[in-house]
């Protein structure tokens, strides 16, 4: 099952590359703060769609529009997800502190923010599952519930896959950039010094285009996708 999950949510991410295209342009602009809100905002609607959702459907990623709750939502997500992570932050940023690393108080921050970030995974579709409700997101033993359900190792493991995958995309790409680059001559034409200065560049611009405006957003729904899907299965 955890497999037509990463399958469906793959083919999900890749249905509509104009929706790629915007979360990239939002995400390019996020420093702004409002456009990354959007993006978060985004996240919450294909996670809400998708705790509803069947594995293998026929779904396809929302449309933009609704702006003013796109808006609400994306603040919702990212409240939620900074409550959960509040804590680790901080035993982090104290164990930095004055120079030097405090091993074991950081190790206990990195351990902390893994087990809260797994909890945010199953606390936002819940949370989107229950009308929007910022207090089913920490309603815990529901959490608890649905985790059961799913079962402890493979919720664990689903979400390790998930973060293999998002590597193994990020490689592919890269190697796929690589190769294109050196049938067209690019590479040698900026070994020889020919050019190179401005053959280097234009690789640059296409390279960080395609990752941040394609791959990034790809990652960012097939993420989702799964979160809403893994919380499907144990709800």
């Amino acid at each position: 099952m955890i497999l037509d999950l990463y399958k469906d949510s793959f083919e999900f991410a890749s249905k509509k590359i104009s929706i790629l295209l915007v979360l990239g342009v939002l995400s390019f602009f996020s420093i702004l703060i409002i456009p990354l809100i959007f993006v978060y905002g985004y996240g919450y609607r294909v996670i809400k769609m998708s705790t509803q959702s069947m594995i293998n459907g026929e779904d396809e990623p929302p449309e933009f529009g609704e702006y003013t709750k796109m808006f609400i939502d994306g603040l919702r997500y990212i409240l939620v997800y900074l409550a959960y992570l509040i804590i680790p932050i901080i035993i982090i940023s104290i164990s930095i502190m004055g120079g030097s690393i405090n091993g074991v108080l950081f190790l206990i921050g990195v351990i902390l923010m893994i087990i809260c970030m797994l909890i945010a995974y199953l606390a936002i579709p819940n949370m989107a599952a229950n009308d929007d409700s910022i207090s089913a997101a920490f309603a815990f033993s529901d959490l608890l519930d649905v985790v059961r359900s799913i079962g402890y190792l493979r919720f664990i493991l689903t979400y390790i896959g998930i973060a293999l995958i998002a590597l193994a995309i990020v490689l592919v790409a890269t190697l796929i950039i690589i190769f294109i680059f050196g049938v067209l001559g690019v590479a040698s034409l900026s070994i020889s010094g020919r050019g190179a200065g401005a053959v280097s560049l234009f690789a640059t611009i296409i390279f960080n285009f395609v990752m941040f405006f394609l791959v990034a957003p790809y990652i960012s729904l097939f993420k989702d996708r799964c979160q809403g899907l893994i919380y499907s299965i144990g709800s």
